[in-house]
């Protein structure tokens, strides 16, 4: 669906935080996920807040993103989900990682 349009050519880098952001609120808005693991996305979803806002103003943070990787990564893991969830979410860390590594080597 839009999710691939979203994802086609360049234009999402400079919006990456923000589309994965939307990907943990449509996922988890259909399962009931226990009140620890809404207070960890929550957390997440406002770590990739701040860290959209970074970026649109040049500034950068790797622990930030490494925690929100790994979060990303439990939610993948979460076996309530549906198997398209998980893989929406499996191939948001990997967009992560690979922005983080352009970002970090000049790619």
């Amino acid at each position: 669906h839009d999710r691939d349009e979203r994802f086609r050519g360049e234009d999402w880098r400079p919006h990456i935080f923000m589309h994965v952001r939307t990907d943990l609120d449509h996922v988890w808005s259909a399962v009931r996920a226990s009140d620890k693991e809404r207070r960890r996305l929550d957390r997440t979803k406002e770590e990739l807040t701040k860290m959209q806002v970074d970026l649109d103003q040049g500034r950068w943070d790797n622990g930030i993103l490494n925690d929100v990787i790994d979060s990303i990564r439990k939610s993948a893991d979460d076996e309530r989900l549906a198997p398209r969830d998980r893989a929406v979410l499996a191939d948001d860390v990997n967009r992560l990682k690979e922005f983080q590594d352009r970002h970090n080597h000049g790619g």
